[in-house]
């Protein structure tokens, strides 16, 4: 026993001996390690104290993620989550948190480190609106806080997701005009889209009947323009539906948009034009009837420029081969390009009817009739080696060629083309009454001359 309290005394003294020592070295009173030594004592003991003795505090920790647990619901049942109907605040499924704990835990915190979990209160088989309970946890289980507020209740959507595809059925332009008093008309308004995917809830998908591609133009034009636009979702009574949940895919991969052509518009009377009328036929006179008697076109102004005609000509009818009963021609509506007509029109019909006209033979003689020589630029002589012709066939109103005989005939020997000839030739011949507009011959005729 005193040989044990020998040995301690003599550790001890020691120790006394060698602090003595190092207390009475010169460096410990340099002021550099007395400050470096003042430092670090102050470290351990706010250390100590922070760990061991600073007060408990609170700290609010924005935007702690949310997961809402569907794995079941989706594997059993085919339902996903759609959205969170309330409350408000969590609807982008961030949450808020008060926690408590010290200080120097706080400090640390943020919103990664805490996790929601959104669980069902009760089954869930079908699609619907359902409560749901949020419990918030710590990420870090060594972290020593407290949440305070860990755990609330919210009320969300199920639903089934499908993939349908929409025919747009109407483009429409709103507030689009044209200048008043003026010839130009707006055109039917396209879109470069056609057909709409739309993916989303199907209780949401299947309200949509139709499907509108929309632009807000709202001004006066004077020109074809092309403005942004919009797709819009129509119910079976045809009003517009939002809906919020769904993600809409076009057929183009260019941003939506809706043109508005704007055209010319006039109305032109339609007329006919007639091959081997003579000189002095007049027009007025013929019982015809043209249907439509009018038509109206549109097109481009810059088409328009190009047709400044007020009628339009819906074809040419030889008389020549007209009948003393009715004749009746269809003409192809024939436009520039960049003109079209309205309503629908396709074709012109135009009706002669020449039952009450009609037909006297005559035989003509250079003595009886008049002949003549027309459209002969040349220098050399001509003369008729033809002076009669036989059977000629004139039509009109009974009244006028039940009156007529060879003095009323006009024989005209047409030399177009001829100016180089020299001997014989056969050349058309044209046929007309004198001094009356509203008969003519009907057929062809040549008559023979001599040039030089």
């Amino acid at each position: 026993m005193e040989k044990k309290e020998s040995r301690t005394k003599k550790f001890f003294s020691s120790a006394y001996r060698k602090a003595l020592e190092f207390l009475h070295r010169p460096w410990f009173y340099d002021n550099k390690f007395l400050i470096t030594l003042s430092v670090i004592c102050s470290v351990v003991l706010w250390a100590v104290l922070a760990t061991n003795v600073s007060p408990v505090e609170t700290k609010t920790i924005a935007s702690v993620p949310i997961t809402v647990n569907t794995s079941t619901i989706k594997e059993t049942f085919g339902l996903d989550f759609v959205e969170v109907i309330s409350p408000e605040s969590l609807k982008e499924l961030k949450m808020d948190i008060t926690v408590s704990g010290r200080k120097y835990v706080l400090s640390q915190l943020t919103a990664d480190d805490f996790s929601g979990i959104a669980t069902a209160n009760k089954s869930i088989s079908r699609p619907g609106s359902y409560d749901l309970t949020v419990t918030i946890t710590c990420n870090n289980p060594m972290l020593d806080v407290t949440i305070e507020n860990n755990s609330q209740q919210i009320y969300v959507k199920f639903d089934r997701f499908v993939e349908r595809e929409f025919t747009v059925s109407n483009v429409v332009g709103i507030g689009a005009t044209v200048p008043q008093d003026s010839d130009l008309i707006m055109g039917t308004p396209y879109s470069n889209v056609t057909n709409v995917t739309v993916y989303g809830p199907e209780t949401e998908v299947s309200q949509i009947a139709s499907i509108t591609v929309c632009a807000n133009v709202n001004k006066e034009m004077s020109e074809g323009e092309t403005f942004s636009g919009e797709v819009l979702f129509f119910n079976e009574a045809g009003d517009a539906i939002r809906l919020n949940n769904v993600t809409v895919k076009a057929d183009t991969s260019e941003p939506v948009s809706v043109t508005i052509p704007i055209k010319a518009s006039k109305e032109h009377k339609v007329g006919v034009t007639f091959k081997n009328a003579p000189k002095n036929f007049d027009v007025s006179k013929l019982p015809i009837k043209i249907s439509p008697s009018t038509i109206t076109i549109t097109g481009s102004p810059d088409a328009f420029n190009n047709n400044e005609n007020s009628t339009y000509n819906a074809g040419e009818i030889d008389l020549s081969k007209l009948s003393n009963k009715s004749n009746k021609f269809v003409f192809d509506l024939s436009l520039s390009t960049g003109l079209e007509a309205e309503e629908n029109v396709t074709s012109i019909t135009v009706t002669i009817n020449l039952s009450e006209y009609d037909i006297k033979k005559l035989n003509v003689t250079s003595a009886e009739s008049e002949f003549n020589i027309t459209n002969y630029t040349g220098t050399r002589k001509v003369e008729f080696k033809t002076t009669s012709l036989k059977n000629i066939r004139i039509i009109g109103p009974s009244y006028v060629v039940s009156k007529l005989s060879p003095e009323n005939i006009v024989i005209e020997a047409d030399m177009t083309g001829k100016e180089t000839v020299t001997g014989s030739c056969t050349v058309n011949a044209s046929i007309y009454v004198k001094n009356r507009s509203n008969c003519w011959a009907i057929g062809t005729y040549e008559i023979e001359v001599k040039i030089g």
